[in-house]
């Protein structure tokens, strides 16, 4: 019997909305930030539980797999700290109102440097690769990560006490990292990672893109390094699969 993805060393968050069932646009907005930082977080994931699995054979495309990662979290944190953090200074006329997450982003940027470095390395020489020595760096920037995540989400939802435009602020933090971030990574990772069931399915909408763009995402840019996207955690259905480097037979 086949064994779905787990989440695990990292857990879920829980959306705003779902914990307060409020649907002003903070909430939303807040919520929609968590589905995004889930993805980071299954794909962070899939990444550790099959490290120690991979075979030499899978080693290139398995460390592409993680260098999209990391700059999905890089361009992530980018865009937040340009457009974002910024932007709600100047809405809400509080300097300093984003202060604790920026120090969050500081906590992480040894340890994702650490990570891009090693990738790097072992992107030139995949014979180089060893998952201890992965694990090791993942395992050290964990805890602020996974804090991290958690708390940006309800700190977005709480600022429902200010009057802004919160939809149109994000819309351009999106547009910001998009600009800046190779589509060809991006999006593929954010679908083979994004799971359409979760909290009962609610957010399988998000985001919001027209069904023949969805279609395009998972059947052509899919194709564009395909075999690195064999490691994500959701089919192209959008729904949760069998880790490959845990599946009986692999790497056959």
């Amino acid at each position: 019997m086949a064994v779905v993805y787990t989440d695990k060393p990292l857990s879920l968050i829980q959306t705003p909305h779902n914990r307060t069932g409020k649907t002003d646009d903070f909430t939303i907005d807040a919520s929609h930030m968590a589905v995004v930082h889930n993805v980071l977080i299954r794909s962070y994931n899939s990444i550790y539980q099959q490290a120690p699995h991979i075979q030499p054979v899978d080693y290139a495309d398995f460390v592409g797999y993680c260098l999209a990662w990391h700059e999905m979290v890089q361009g992530h944190h980018d865009s937040e700290e340009a457009v974002l953090f910024p932007g709600i200074e100047e809405v809400t006329g509080v300097k300093g109102i984003m202060d604790g997450e920026k120090a969050e982003h500081a906590a992480l940027y040894a340890g994702l440097s650490s990570l891009a470095t090693y990738l790097g390395t072992c992107r030139a020489q995949p014979k180089t690769f060893n998952a201890s020595a992965l694990l090791s760096i993942m395992d050290a920037f964990a805890p602020a990560f996974a804090t991290h995540l958690a708390n940006e989400p309800p700190a977005l939802a709480s600022l429902s006490t200010y009057a802004f435009d919160i939809k149109a602020l994000s819309a351009k933090t999106a547009e910001y990292s998009m600009a800046r971030t190779s589509t060809f990574n991006l999006l593929p990772m954010l679908w083979y990672n994004l799971d359409v069931e979760f909290e009962g399915g609610k957010w399988r909408d998000f985001p919001p893109v027209p069904a023949p763009m969805r279609w395009v995402l998972v059947n052509i840019l899919g194709r564009w390094q395909a075999r690195w996207w064999r490691f994500g955690t959701c089919g192209a259905d959008g729904k949760r699969i069998e880790l490959l480097a845990l599946r009986e037979g692999y790497p056959a």
